[in-house]
């Protein structure tokens, strides 16, 4: 009898020696008749021995060699592959049997923790695919088929392989209001796995989820989400399903992995607030501006127009005003998605300096004691003027007033001076000679009045003495 020894290393059989070959390869009847006689006793040892045998792991992981006698009868080559494999399905394939005393094919899955573990064991010589779902997406996997015949058993190639991960879930937001969702598929189908589809779940504010789209195309790889609220909390991932499609199909035939889940979160409605300092400004005089976005996508980009045909960039800037006027100053904000919006204007009020067009007195030449109107004529400035008068004569006092009356106590020459000052302290002068005579005399400037006065009166006494010499001579009585 030939009994070829196998060691059992990580359950592989291999052959280990030949003992007691006989130099002839002829059979004496004598001899056969024993091997047959001893081939059910052979048969029965190496099953019973394949009943018991355990996969005992050492320190190291393996699985320590064992020698088992056992007769077998192969004549083709064992090799195990896959056809299909997604995240958590595959779909096996291997070489049929060709040996006359075929029983089954056992299919075996490696595990740290329980060894070689039996999967399925399949009677038909033709059933040579397998779809396993369950699987762990990204996980290492080793698989085995052992061909058993009513001799004995031996093992295909050791097939170890990784699972694909799941999908990788990404988004690109191009609005304020819309999104581009993309994934990826990095399963390889064939053999008895198929795509099914692809769902897209949402969830608003943490709400509870639901089917925001369904794909059944493999190749339908994004989608663009639209009409999202603002100040939202938008979360997304994708299931994507499998199926096992022909002959050897379990009754259950979907398998689903779920990706990787993203949050969209929404921002406020994009608002732009402007200032100006100071509240007004001058001919000539910078003003100065600044902008501030909020919501919508940072970073924010700054325009301004000044309402005098001129513009600007930058959140903070000045500008100077050439002419006079109230000018409508405005800020557009436009953020990272390309949203624009205005500020509220500034009605920005632009002034000239104050001027003063005339500053007279009437009378001119006054007398004194004759009532005297001062009179200021200003334009210009920077909203409501306020006036003050120096070096006013006697009896005179300032009032806050383009115009005034007062009668002076006092002769003499005064230089009168009147300041024009407007709300931003801008000032301007004038400044007018004024003479104040004495009083007249019988309408007649003092001294000439005086005189006449007493013209008047020597020119009576005088008469008068003429008169009493006329008046004696007629009497006869001459002086």
């Amino acid at each position: 009898m030939t009994t070829i020894y196998f060691s059992t290393f990580g359950n592989k059989m291999q052959p280990n020696c030949i003992s007691n070959v006989y130099a002839s390869n002829h059979w004496t009847n004598s001899r056969s008749l024993r091997l047959k006689s001893r081939l059910p006793v052979v048969i029965a040892l190496a099953l019973l021995a394949f009943s018991i045998r355990a996969p005992l792991l050492t320190s190291a992981g393996n699985i320590p060699e064992q020698r088992i006698p056992r007769t077998v009868h192969f004549v083709s080559p064992m090799t195990l592959g896959y056809a299909g494999i997604g995240p958590t399905t595959i779909s096996l394939s291997w070489t049929e049997s060709s040996d006359a005393s075929f029983f089954e094919y056992v299919l075996q899955k490696y595990s740290t923790l329980l060894g070689w573990e039996t999967i399925a064991n399949l009677v038909s010589r033709t059933n040579t695919t397998f779809f396993s779902a369950g699987q762990d997406a990204n996980a290492n996997q080793t698989w085995q088929v052992r061909y058993q015949n009513t001799g004995g058993f031996q093992y295909s190639n050791n097939l170890t392989l990784t699972q694909p991960p799941a999908a990788s879930l990404s988004y690109l937001q191009t609005t304020s209001t819309t999104a581009q969702l993309q994934w990826d598929n990095k399963a390889q189908y064939g053999g008895l796995l198929y795509f099914s589809s692809y769902q897209l779940m949402e969830s608003i504010n943490g709400e509870t989820n639901f089917t925001r789209m369904s794909y059944t195309d493999v190749n339908s790889l994004s989608y663009t989400v639209g009409a999202l609220s603002p100040s939202t909390s938008y979360s997304f991932y994708l299931n994507t399903t499998d199926q096992c499609i022909g002959n050897g199909c379990p009754a259950s035939s979907f398998s689903s992995s779920l990706s990787n889940t993203v949050t969209i979160s929404t921002p406020g409605p994009l608002a732009a607030s402007a200032q100006a300092s100071p509240a007004t400004a001058d001919v000539g005089e910078p003003a100065n501006f600044v902008c501030t976005g909020a919501g919508g996508a940072p970073p924010y980009t700054y325009s301004w127009t000044f309402g005098d045909g001129n513009s600007g960039t930058g959140a903070s800037l000045s500008h100077t005003y050439n002419d006079p006027g109230t000018m409508n100053a405005v800020c557009t904000v436009t953020d990272n998605f390309g949203t624009i919006v205005n500020s509220r204007p500034i009605t920005y009020a632009v002034y000239i300096d104050p001027s003063i067009s005339s500053f007279k007195a009437t009378p001119a030449s006054p007398d004194l004691g004759q009532r005297i109107t001062f009179l200021v004529s200003a334009s210009g400035g920077n909203r409501s003027l306020t006036y003050a008068y120096t070096s006013l004569p006697t009896g005179c006092s300032s009032i806050d007033s383009s115009s005034f009356s007062c009668i002076p106590t006092s002769s003499g020459t005064y230089d009168v001076t009147v300041t024009v000052t407007d709300q931003g302290q801008e000032t301007a002068n004038s400044t007018l000679r004024l003479s104040i005579a004495p009083p007249r005399v019988l309408g007649l400037p003092q001294g000439t009045g005086l005189a006449v006065i007493f013209g008047g009166i020597l020119g009576t006494s005088a008469v008068a003495i003429l008169s009493v010499i006329l008046l004696l001579r007629r009497k006869g009585n001459v002086l």
